[in-house]
């Protein structure tokens, strides 16, 4: 696998030149595949750690990081493999987007949202639309915001969409957009949940990303008026089959994107208690005049939150390794397996929120200044906390389908 270039190599924020570069030619078999991305996320470190405050203060992901993580091809984990990704399995993408966290948690939060939405549009949309978009074998950079909040209008060719998406993370360096609409027919919306993938040129952007936390990540809101929008530029996310790809496109919703939410969580949790480790052992609080560390309450916490963030990732694991045995038959994991999905993603993010607040609190004043690694974990967990995929809601669907409830809805 190729080493980072120099990011002054491309001018900032010139997306399509650094589309053209390509990525590395990544090898087919697992173990050799884990081993290079392993190594590649080894590389980008230094980048990545040194972009934190520029991330924050820019608003958007700094330049160099987007830089060097497209040319490791880590903004295309689940692209397919025809389309020259990667398209690694949840197991792997898991451990991968845990480590890229673990790092930079804005990083990490743009390369999974950069990468879902760039294997979506690759794997659902007709050839047509591939061809444009994937034109000359480049992997695009994609993101967007796919809650179906558009409204669209039949007309000849395709549809009239107007609306407005918040949480468009990594668009301030993506080319192409997805979003997510309704049909309105007699007045009203359907069924579907179509999404759309149009230039980001065709969208207007809001300068509305000023927030406590996850700042990096660029996650304005976008608007669309009257949009032309040709058919063979969306699909139903519902029930499309995957027209590329292998098992992993099975996965359905919500299980294609719990892998993200998850594995950021056990990142950033993992980052503050190691953070606290390491310091606890020269750090000294108030009149104490030995290091922390020496405190009984701090080794009694710092062991069981080591053993709580286990456990969420083993949970977590195991409801990825239920719902494969479903896609390797090409079969979307039924009701049960999505519900537990979504839970195990749920119960590793509350975790990760224990785990983060518990190592914040030990570091004390030391912890809340700007440049801290455990402020910032603390800010960038409890932001991720509020994403509805993580809403306590998945606990209430789960325990319907336990008690035996009709028309449970895994993203109720």
């Amino acid at each position: 696998m190729t080493t980072v270039s120099a990011p002054e190599s491309i001018a900032p924020f010139d997306v399509a030149a650094l589309e053209s570069g390509g990525i590395p030619l990544l090898p087919a078999e697992r173990d050799a595949l884990r081993r290079c991305l392993l190594d590649a996320v080894g590389r980008v470190r230094p980048v990545l750690e040194g972009d934190a405050e520029a991330n924050d203060a820019g608003g958007t992901l700094a330049w160099p990081s987007v830089v060097a993580l497209y040319r490791e091809g880590l903004l295309s984990l689940k692209a397919p493999r025809e389309l020259g990704g990667p398209e690694v399995d949840p197991l792997l993408y898991l451990e991968l987007v845990d480590e890229l966290c673990y790092v930079n948690p804005s990083a990490g939060w743009c390369a999974f949202i950069n990468g879902t939405s760039t294997a979506w549009s690759g794997a659902f949309l007709p050839d047509c639309a591939v061809a444009e978009i994937f034109a000359g074998g480049r992997l695009p950079i994609m993101s967007g915001a796919v809650i179906p909040r558009g409204l669209a209008t039949p007309v000849d060719g395709g549809w009239r969409i107007s609306g407005r998406w918040p949480f468009a993370s990594g668009s301030g360096h993506s080319s192409w957009i997805l979003a997510g609409f309704r049909i309105v027919r007699d007045g009203e919306p359907g069924p579907e949940h179509m999404v759309l993938t149009a230039p980001v040129a065709d969208v207007r952007f809001l300068d509305n990303w000023q927030v406590m936390g996850l700042k990096g990540t660029g996650s304005r809101d976008f608007v669309l008026d009257d949009y032309f929008l040709p058919a063979e530029f969306a699909f139903d996310l519902l029930t499309a089959v995957p027209k590329r790809g292998g098992a992993l496109f099975w996965l359905g919703r919500p299980g294609f994107v719990t892998t993200d939410h998850a594995a950021f969580a056990l990142g950033v949790a993992r980052r503050a208690l190691d953070e606290i480790a390491l310091q606890a052992g020269s750090y000294q609080r108030g009149y104490l005049t030995s290091p922390i560390a020496q405190r009984g309450a701090l080794q009694h916490d710092l062991g069981k939150c080591d053993q709580q963030l286990r456990a969420a990732r083993a949970l977590c694991r195991e409801a990825l390794e239920d719902a494969w045995e479903f896609c390797l038959r090409h079969e979307r994991p039924d009701l049960e397996r999505q519900l537990r999905l979504r839970g195990a993603c749920a119960y590793a993010t509350d975790v990760a929120c224990q785990v983060t607040t518990t190592a914040f609190r030990y570091g004390g004043g030391n912890a809340i200044y700007n440049d801290r690694v455990l402020q910032r974990c603390l800010r960038d967990i409890n932001a991720a906390a509020q994403h509805f995929m993580v809403n306590t809601s998945a606990y209430d669907n789960l325990g319907q389908y336990r008690l035996g409830m009709t028309g449970v809805n895994p993203m109720g």
